[in-house]
């Protein structure tokens, strides 16, 4: 009977003791939800918004360790302190800067690809208006040749002249201003017109072996092509007819009056066929108080004067 007792006994103490730990359990599951409520209610959130969170895939994670990587994080948010609202104010300043120049770069990078498309639209339209003008004077060049000295060909063309020793960079400096002569450079050129005559009567083509009366008739024929072709509104001589003789003269008289059709016509001169085909002329002479005057004749009104 007396074991009986001791063993019913013993279970009776170890069932109060299994029930304490149960409520011990409990308390700690009551003070784990209040503490979970109030993190929720820091969160701004409900126990419904935690309904369709999985918790399957998730490891354990020991709160020892959690709690320890918080003291760590919140050591370090100490030693750097608090945020500086001067380092606030200089990142709002820098980025607004940053915005700006980046919307600036945007611009310029389109200013520059339209002036990019510019500059190949003018470049094309200005090889298109050389070609057409260059081969109009050509034409006329060949033609007033002709008219000047009695036949013959005359020619234009462009002509690329490579210069040995010289950078492409320097091809059309003077040598007087490059100095020490560079290397040779294969693309290193000038381009130029070349003339190409071919007299009549004469087995001269080349500039250097005509006189000075056939290139200075040259120079003249190309004049008048070039204003031929855009007639300028008003052109000066200066005594292009010097080295003429009268024969040669008569015709470039009789050029004058062609292109005076088109343009107005200044001439400086002593020669005598060229003044008989102006309009006016203009004469300075010195009086005998050594005052000089300046004295102008119209033909028109000349020959009516002495038709009277």
């Amino acid at each position: 009977l007396d074991a009986s007792l001791r063993a019913k006994q013993d279970e009776e103490r170890d069932l109060l003791l299994h029930l304490e730990r149960i409520k011990f359990s409990e308390e700690r599951i009551r003070i784990r939800e209040a503490a979970f409520e109030q993190n929720l209610h820091e969160a701004n959130m409900g126990r419904d918004d935690l309904a369709g969170v999985s918790v399957e895939g998730y490891e354990a994670i020991a709160v020892d360790e959690i709690k320890r990587k918080i003291e760590r994080f919140r050591a370090r948010l100490e030693e750097i302190g608090g945020i500086d609202p001067a380092v606030v104010k200089e990142y709002e300043d820098t980025n607004a800067r940053y915005t700006f120049l980046e919307t600036e770069l945007g611009d310029l990078k389109r200013a520059h690809e339209s002036l990019k498309t510019l500059i190949e639209e003018l470049e094309e339209h200005i090889e298109k208006d050389f070609k057409e003008g260059f081969a109009k004077i050509k034409d006329e060049f060949h033609n007033y040749f002709r008219i000047i000295f009695g036949g013959g060909r005359a020619s234009l063309s462009v002509v690329k002249i490579p210069i040995r020793g010289v950078a492409p960079e320097d091809a059309q400096k003077d040598f007087d201003e490059i100095g020490e002569e560079p290397e040779l450079s294969e693309s290193a050129y000038v381009e130029g017109i070349e003339m190409v005559v071919d007299l009549p009567r004469k087995r001269i083509k080349g500039l250097s072996m005509l006189s000075g009366g056939e290139r200075a008739l040259t120079s003249i024929a190309l004049l008048f092509a070039i204003a031929a072709v855009n007639p300028p509104p008003f052109l000066i001589l200066d005594e292009t007819d010097a080295a003429l003789d009268e024969a040669n003269s008569q015709r470039y008289a009789a050029i004058l009056k062609e292109l005076a059709k088109k343009t107005q016509l200044i001439l400086v001169t002593h020669n005598r066929e060229t003044m008989k085909c102006a309009d006016v002329l203009y004469g300075i002479t010195m009086g005998d108080d050594g005052v000089s005057k300046i004295l102008s004749l119209k033909f028109e009104e000349a020959e009516a004067y002495t038709n009277r």
